[in-house]
C-alpha cells in the first residue's frame, strides 16, 4: 500500500529524526479514528528496524525483509483494537525488550489503541517509558488520548496526524482500486474506515442504504425487507449507517447543507420526524448496539423491533 498524501509530511519528519539519530524513545501518534495511525505506526516500525540508518528503510537488509514478512523477532505488538490490553500482556512484552535485540540494533514495541490499556497495564508500560530499555522504541497510537494517563503522555513525544481533504481521500481510494468507496463519504470522512468498509461484506448494503431507507420511510418496503441483507456480521454497520444519516439530518436542520447523495433521504427523515424524535431514535440505536451482545434475542429481530417503534 502506498503512503497516502496526507501522511507524507509527518513521515518525512520522522525519517529525519531517525536519520539524525534523534528519534524519541516513545512516540504517541494521535488523530481521528481511521486517519491512518496504525498504518503509519507500522511504517515507522520498519523505518526504525532497518539496519541501514542512513538509508532507512532500505528494503533490502535482513531486518527489512523480516519486517515486510511480519516475522521480525524484535517487533513486538500490543493490540488494543480488539479490546482491553491487560497487565500480563504488557509484562511479557517489557520482559522481552529488556534483553538485547535478537537481530540488528533496535527493538520496537507497537501499541495499537493504547487508550485501551487498563490501569495496571498502563502503570506497567509507564515504568518502561520512564526507564526505557536500551535501543528500544515505543510507538503508541490513539484516537482518544484523553483516556491515557497524563504521566504516559508526558513521557512521549506527540505527533498528530491531520485529516485529509475530501479530494485526497477520494484520490487515495481510487489508487487502492476502491472507486465505489467514495460514494460512502456521507458515512465517514476517514479514509481507512472507508477502505475497511469497501473491503467488507457490508459495502453493497451501505451503498444502497440511503435509498432503501427512503423507500422504507415512504412505505414502499416493510421493515423486514429493509433489513433483508443484514446478518450478524453486517448489523453493526447497518445501525451505524442509519445513525449517521440521522446525525446528518440533525445537522442539516441547523446548517441547511449536506452531501447531495443523501439529501433526499435526509429531507425524508425531517419530514417524518421532528428533531426531538430523531434525537431519541439516535439514542435508542446507540443503546441497541450496546445491548446486542447482552441479550439472547436474534439481533435482526431486535433491529426490526426498533424500526417498527419509529
Amino acid at each position: 500500500m502506498m503512503l497516502p498524501e496526507w501522511l507524507e509530511a509527518p513521515y518525512q519528519l520522522a525519517s529525519q529524526w531517525r536519520h539524525n539519530r534523534a528519534f524519541h524513545h516513545a512516540l504517541l501518534l494521535t488523530g481521528t479514528n481511521g486517519v491512518g495511525q496504525h498504518f503509519f505506526a507500522e511504517r515507522l516500525a520498519k523505518l526504525l528496524l532497518c539496519e541501514n540508518i542512513a538509508k532507512a528503510p532500505c528494503g533490502v537488509c535482513h531486518s527489512c525483509e523480516l519486517a515486510k514478512a511480519e516475522t521480525h523477532p524484535d517487533w513486538l505488538t500490543l493490540d488494543g483494537s480488539q479490546g482491553t490490553i491487560k497487565v500480563d500482556a504488557v509484562r511479557q512484552v517489557v520482559s522481552k525488550v529488556s534483553n538485547k535485540p535478537q537481530l540488528g540494533h533496535t527493538k520496537v514495541v507497537l501499541i495499537y489503541d493504547a487508550h485501551n490499556m487498563n490501569i495496571n497495564a498502563a502503570n506497567a508500560i509507564l515504568k518502561a517509558l520512564e526507564e526505557p530499555p536500551s535501543s528500544t522504541y515505543f510507538l503508541l497510537t490513539s484516537n482518544t488520548s484523553r483516556s491515557l494517563m497524563p504521566t504516559i503522555i508526558s513521557r512521549c513525544q506527540r505527533l498528530t496526524l491531520a485529516n485529509p481533504t475530501t479530494e485526497q481521500t477520494i484520490h487515495w481510494l481510487q489508487q487502492e482500486g476502491k472507486q465505489g468507496a467514495g460514494e460512502l463519504l456521507w458515512f465517514s470522512q476517514s479514509p481507512f474506515r472507508l477502505l475497511q468498509l469497501a473491503e467488507s461484506s457490508s459495502a453493497e448494503m451501505m451503498q444502497s442504504l440511503p435509498a432503501d431507507l427512503s423507500r422504507w420511510l415512504g412505505g414502499e418496503i416493510r421493515s423486514d425487507e429493509l433489513v433483508a441483507s443484514v446478518n450478524n456480521e453486517r448489523l453493526r454497520d447497518f445501525v451505524d449507517g442509519v445513525s449517521a444519516l440521522i446525525h446528518i439530518a440533525l445537522n442539516y436542520s441547523v446548517t441547511g447543507s449536506c452531501q447531495k447523495d443523501v439529501k433526499n433521504t435526509v429531507e425524508n427523515l425531517l419530514t417524518h420526524y421532528d428533531l426531538y424524535r430523531l434525537m431519541t431514535i439516535s439514542s435508542n440505536l446507540t443503546q441497541l448496539k450496546a445491548d446486542l451482545d447482552k441479550t439472547h434475542l436474534n439481533p435482526t429481530i431486535q433491529l426490526i423491533g426498533e424500526l417498527n417503534s419509529w
